[in-house]
């Protein structure tokens, strides 16, 4: 490829000023080639303590608050159009960083402004609080920042979750702080650039949402800060549990969304040819690098090696190639580490047994890229793992109430999947998969419908997708009134 992406040089914005974070702790490459591209910073621990105070300070005057739902919903929807305009730039860098096909980061860049523009309606609906009847007494309702907020972002849809999640803690009221994660900086600081802009523009506080950079050490500093009251992270099982530990010493509100090995039961009689493109589609979908996609798929016996041959047929259409080039269909993963570890996790069910069927040519390049795999051979209890990463593990059961066992075991929790010709079946079947959504006879990543409301269950993280752990997350409810003489307590 000679398209050319421009290096964004990584900076931080604390309380007001744009700055370049004081460490190097490694590089950041191309994943399509390993070709370096620039150093990857992290911000001193005084730097992030700064950050901290300069958000509790504004927590304190409540300043955000006062300037009310109106206001802030406002504010949102001018960034929304100044993110409808970078689209592509941001979509470029995010596949430069993630190496995902730059079909699919366009799609998730063009979606900003309208993800931005759903969440400044829901600052509206949710309003500033309401009038409780009491008898002719004053009592209200407020909804009201909970307090300064961290935002851990991921480094597999980078800025969509990172945009999503500011977009609706700035809405709440709350003074943000955004940590982009050190593999993926670039797509979600064009993002925060942008909202800095409206911040100056309207003449808010500089402070109401702040930008820092680094590993786990800052992310450590910032979870393990008293004054940060509330932590939405999404990322893998082991970083969130840390986070968790941290949050409970100051009993902070989280919001952890983390791995999840996806079950995908399929029923006797299912279409073996659409079952096995969508879970083709679903396995290579970001490259495999999603948290919701399918992983472990139970199939009856008897249509074990026909479902298997038909997921490899699948596979072999698969355009393995250049993130940027536009029929790539399946590019590098994310960073060189991850890439090893795949390899590792594949190698060692191999090693306990496992048939590992590779499928595709890799280009002849020295980025991260990793052919498909169908790995066969494992009992279900050995897949408990996610792999992350464009592979599947395939078991066969005998009787479907052994497979939804499997499919519940531990391990699971965010996503399920079920194939059936005959959807009631398969729809009651999805009913008893311990997960938060259950798609029938798909894998796409869209919600299933526009009132859909997902927990996260088991080990796949705390709080879930739905109006809940929206705008209202970051929100305390508060009621103030004229207490009644009337009452007999």
């Amino acid at each position: 490829m000679t398209v050319s992406v421009p290096v964004v040089e990584t900076r931080s914005w604390i309380d007001g000023r744009w700055a370049v974070p004081d460490h190097e702790i490694g590089s950041l490459h191309d994943p399509n080639t390993g070709a370096r591209r620039g150093p990857q910073r992290e911000n001193s621990t005084e730097s992030v303590a700064d950050a901290i105070a300069a958000a509790d300070r504004l927590f304190t005057a409540q300043i955000l608050d006062d300037l009310g739902p109106a206001s802030r919903a406002a504010a949102l929807g001018e960034w929304a159009s100044l993110l409808d305009d970078a689209a592509d730039d941001i979509a470029l860098q995010d596949s430069l960083s993630t190496g995902n096909p730059l079909s699919t980061t366009r799609m998730l860049a063009g979606s900003l402004g309208a993800r931005v523009r759903s969440l400044a309606a829901e600052v509206l609906n949710l309003g500033d609080g309401k009038e409780l009847p009491a008898s002719g007494r004053t009592v209200r309702l407020l909804n009201r920042s909970l307090g300064p907020t961290l935002i851990l972002a991921p480094w597999n849809a980078p800025t969509f979750v990172a945009v999503s999640k500011l977009a609706a803690a700035f809405g709440a009221g709350s003074p943000s702080i955004l940590k982009p994660s050190e593999w993926t900086p670039a797509g979600a600081q064009i993002a925060f650039a942008l909202f800095v802009q409206v911040l100056d523009a309207r003449a808010l506080p500089a402070a109401s949402v702040q930008l820092v950079h680094g590993g786990a050490s800052v992310g450590s500093a910032l979870t393990s800060d008293p004054r940060v009251r509330v932590i939405t992270f999404t990322g893998g099982l082991a970083a969130g549990r840390a986070v968790a530990r941290a949050a409970a010493e100051s009993l902070a509100n989280v919001q952890l969304e983390l791995g999840s090995n996806n079950p995908a039961l399929v029923l006797d009689g299912a279409d073996v040819g659409r079952t096995a493109s969508e879970l083709i589609a679903g396995m290579t979908r970001l490259n495999g690098q999603w948290c919701e996609a399918p992983g472990k798929v139970l199939v009856p016996r008897s249509m074990h090696d026909t479902l298997t041959d038909a997921l490899v047929a699948e596979a072999e259409r698969i355009r393995i190639m250049h993130s940027l080039e536009p029929d790539c269909d399946l590019g590098p993963l994310a960073y060189e580490a991850h890439r090893d570890r795949l390899e590792a996790a594949v190698a060692e069910h191999e090693a306990r047994g496992a048939r590992v069927l590779r499928i595709g040519t890799t280009p002849a390049a020295d980025g991260w890229f990793f052919a498909p795999a169908v790995i066969t051979g494992l009992p279900a209890a050995a897949a408990s793992e996610e792999l992350f990463g464009p592979a599947v593990t395939v078991h066969p059961y005998d009787d479907v109430a052994d497979a939804i066992s499997d499919a519940n075991a531990v391990g699971g929790g965010l996503d399920a999947f079920v194939f059936g010709a005959d959807e009631d079946k398969a729809i009651q079947a999805g009913g008893r998969l311990l997960a938060g959504e259950v798609r029938v006879n798909g894998t796409k990543m869209a919600d299933l419908a526009g009132e859909s409301q997902q927990t996260f269950w088991g080990t796949s993280g705390v709080g879930g997708h739905g109006p809940a752990q929206g705008v209202a997350f970051y929100q305390g409810r508060r009621v103030v009134g004229i207490d009644d003489p009337s009452l007999p307590i």
